[in-house]
C-alpha cells in the first residue's frame, strides 16, 4: 500500500490511466513535424512518451498478483520503445540518430569522460556489494533495463536531437537533457515514490544527459552512450535490486551533484570547441 503521505502514488490507477491517455493525446496533436518547426515535433515526441509512460504506471498499479507486478512493468518501457522505434523506421533515421558503423565514429577519445559517469555507481557497488536475488528476478531486472536503455537513449539522444537539428548544438543538447530529466516525472507515480528522490533524479538526470548528448553528436554514432547508460543502471540494479529515485542524502546530494556538474561542464566543453565538427549524415531515402 502506498504511503498515504505521498500524494500522486496512492492516486488510483484509473486516474493515472485518465491522466497519461490525455497527455499522450496532446503529444499526438505536436507531432506533426512543419516546416521549421522541429522544436515542435520534439516537445511531442517527449509529451507522448510521457503520457504513455504514466498510463503504463496505472495498468501496472491495477494488478494485484505477483506475477503482474514483475510482468507488466515491461510494458512500461517496450511499448513507448516500439513506438520510438516505429517513428524512426518511417522516417528513415535509423544512421542520423546514431546507429552508424564503427569506421564512421569520431572522436573516439570522448569514450573517457563518458566512463567518468561510471564512478559513483563503482563506488556505490562496490561499499554495498551485490544484492540477494533469484536469477530470474535478475534476467527480468536486466531485461526492462536494456528495453528502457534503447527507449530512452534513441528518444532523447536520437529523435529530440535530430528533430532540433536547426538549432545550435549546445541548444539542441540543453533542450534534448532537460527533456529527458523532466521525462522521470513519471515515477512520481511509482508506488511508495518519494517526490525529493523523483526531483533528485530529474536533476541528476539533466546533468547526465548533457554530457551524453554532446558525446552523442562528437563521436556521430549512439552506441558507446547506450552502453555507458545501460552498465550505469545495471549497477544500481545489481547493488540495490532497483534503479528507482530515492531520496539522497545531504553528502550524498553534494557529491552526486558536484560530479556531475563536471561532467556536464565537459559537455558543454566539448560542444564549445569544435561547434562546427558535428556533420549530419542522412540516409538515402
Amino acid at each position: 500500500m502506498a504511503d498515504s503521505s505521498h500524494l500522486l502514488p496512492g492516486v488510483d490507477w484509473l486516474i493515472k490511466l485518465g491522466l497519461g491517455l490525455i497527455v499522450a493525446a496532446a503529444g499526438v496533436l505536436l507531432i506533426r513535424p512543419r516546416r521549421g518547426e522541429g522544436w515542435r515535433f520534439a516537445i511531442g515526441i517527449f509529451t507522448i512518451e510521457v503520457g504513455a509512460l504514466v498510463a503504463i504506471r496505472g495498468i501496472v498499479a491495477a494488478g494485484g498478483s505477483s506475477w503482474w507486478q514483475y510482468l507488466m512493468p515491461f510494458a512500461l518501457v517496450l511499448v513507448p520503445g516500439i513506438f520510438i522505434a516505429v517513428v524512426l523506421d518511417r522516417l528513415r533515421w535509423w544512421r542520423r540518430v546514431g546507429f552508424t558503423p564503427l569506421h564512421e565514429w569520431r572522436a573516439l577519445h570522448l569514450v573517457i569522460p563518458l566512463l567518468l559517469i561510471l564512478v559513483l555507481p563503482i563506488v556505490g557497488l562496490s561499499a554495498r556489494g551485490l544484492m540477494a536475488t533469484t536469477p530470474l528476478v535478475l534476467s527480468l531486472q536486466v531485461g526492462f533495463v536494456l528495453i528502457d536503455i534503447f527507449m530512452e537513449e534513441v528518444t532523447y539522444r536520437g529523435v529530440i536531437l535530430e528533430a532540433l537539428l536547426g538549432f545550435g548544438s549546445v541548444s539542441r543538447v540543453m533542450v534534448s537533457a532537460a527533456l529527458f530529466g523532466l521525462s522521470h516525472v513519471d515515477n512520481l507515480f511509482l508506488p511508495g515514490a518519494d517526490e525529493l528522490g523523483v526531483a533528485y533524479q530529474v536533476f541528476e538526470a539533466a546533468l547526465v544527459g548533457i554530457l551524453f548528448g554532446a558525446v552523442r553528436l562528437r563521436m556521430n554514432t549512439i552506441w558507446p552512450v547506450m552502453t555507458v547508460h545501460a552498465a550505469y543502471d545495471l549497477m544500481l540494479v545489481l547493488a540495490f535490486g532497483h534503479a528507482f529515485p530515492v531520496a539522497p542524502t545531504l553528502p550524498g546530494f553534494l557529491v552526486a551533484t558536484v560530479v556531475n556538474l563536471g561532467l556536464a561542464g565537459i559537455g558543454i566543453f566539448v560542444l564549445r570547441s569544435r561547434p562546427n565538427a558535428v556533420v549530419v549524415r542522412r540516409e538515402a531515402a
